[in-house]
């Protein structure tokens, strides 16, 4: 598969990982809100990992890759804080716009670290 391909999955994934959090703020769509949340959580994990493995990263693995891999399971996380009262989930919601814009700049950049 093309490097392109991986790069569009990624972003679909994304998209529907963000379209999770934002049924997280409608109360009655909370089980369809981690529907999407894991399925875009799982498209983007494996199209990331495609994605290096076509540019050649994936033998030794760079610093920004681990913080996105961090990040990304932060993204998986945050779900559960809102849906246990933990954090609102409007605060929940602005702290993933936060992470993905880190997580997009990492990817974009590629900053050696």
């Amino acid at each position: 598969m093309p490097l392109q391909a991986y790069h569009i999955l990624h972003i679909v994934g994304l998209i529907l990982v963000f379209i999770g959090f934002g049924a997280l703020l409608s109360s009655e769509s909370a089980k369809s809100a981690m529907k999407w949340h894991g399925i875009g959580l799982l498209l983007s994990l494996v199209s990331g990992f495609g994605m290096l493995a076509k540019m050649g990263h994936f033998s030794a693995l760079p610093v920004w890759v681990y913080i996105k891999i961090g990040l990304w399971l932060v993204l998986g996380f945050l779900p559960v804080l809102a849906k246990r009262r933990v954090v609102a989930a409007p605060v929940v919601v602005v702290i993933a716009v936060i992470i993905g814009a880190v997580m997009g700049s990492l990817g974009y950049l590629k900053p050696a670290l």
